[in-house]
């Protein structure tokens, strides 16, 4: 790959040309670049940043995003899946609609499952009420 690296301007230039089409392009300076600023920015603010897959799951760079990142959110079975099996820790996972199929690999690939509604949470209680942390009263 041929990179033009302007440092005046602290740009860098891509000759898009030299790469087939449709694809993917991540420059990995620049991404390391960002993430240092976000972690620094969470650090002296005391938050931790979760990474929304519905804005980026090019999972071949999750590697990366681990040295900065710790968690990740999911808004279906699939991005809790990747989340646990490709980024490396359990998801913040919330869903509009669950299903009785679905919710055993919701919680198995899931830290913190938020639900839609008091009744949705009633629904699949019986299922988290050996691990479950809050209590359903607060739902009532």
């Amino acid at each position: 790959m041929n990179l033009n690296h302007n440092h005046l301007t602290d740009i860098i230039m891509i000759d898009f040309t030299q790469f087939p089409s449709p694809c993917y392009i991540m420059e990995e300076e620049l991404l390391r670049r960002n993430l240092s600023l976000i972690k620094s920015v969470a650090d002296r603010a005391g938050v931790e940043i979760i990474l929304a897959f519905k804005s980026f799951a090019m999972w071949r760079s999750f590697p990366i995003f681990r040295e900065y990142v710790d968690h990740s959110t999911a808004s279906s079975v699939y991005e809790a899946s990747l989340a646990f099996e490709e980024f490396g820790s359990k998801a913040h996972t919330y869903s509009p609609a669950y299903t009785e199929e679905d919710f055993p690999d919701i919680m198995r690939c899931s830290s913190h499952i938020t639900f839609n509604s008091p009744g949705q949470f009633r629904r699949f209680y019986p299922m988290i009420e050996p691990m479950a942390t809050v209590s359903p009263a607060a739902f009532a």
